[in-house]
């Protein structure tokens, strides 16, 4: 879902790059038709995840929560090991930096951080349209 939602933006970003270059400051990073920046990930993505992810509104992630969001996951993450939902166990772990057993939007963010950097494959801090609509297998996608 995560990965057709960003598609999805990359292509408005390849649509809208000439409007959006316009109105850019001269020392503007990267151009957005040459592809999405870390903050534009952030901005793009960032609501939205943490929407979907916190069901009970509290303005936290929950194990819970997350576990429910990563369920598809969990389940191929079982399959190829037999070790159902403990790497999305250890994910959570990794992120909940102050250690209270849940999720804050900062926390949250680091996490669309973490998922950016996997995804841009060549490491050039820009996500391109290819490296969105990247095949299973081909980026270093996962969440």
């Amino acid at each position: 879902m995560i990965v057709r939602t960003l598609i999805a933006a990359g292509a408005v970003l390849a649509l809208a790059g000439p409007a959006l270059a316009q109105n850019a400051p001269a020392k503007a990073a990267p151009a957005a038709t040459d592809g999405m920046t870390l903050q534009q990930f952030q901005a793009r993505n960032g609501d939205k995840l943490f929407a979907r992810l916190d069901t009970n509104k509290d303005g936290k992630i929950s194990p819970d929560e997350f576990a429910a969001y990563r369920k598809q996951n969990a389940e191929v993450d079982a399959k190829a090991s037999g070790k159902a939902g403990k790497r999305g166990q250890k994910l959570f772990q990794r992120f909940d930096t102050d250690k209270d057993g849940m999720l804050s939007r900062t926390e949250a963010d680091a996490l669309l951080a973490w998922r950016f950097k996997r995804m841009d494959t060549n490491n050039d801090g820009v996500l391109t349209l290819e490296e969105l609509q990247a095949k299973p297998g081909k980026a270093k996608v996962g969440v």
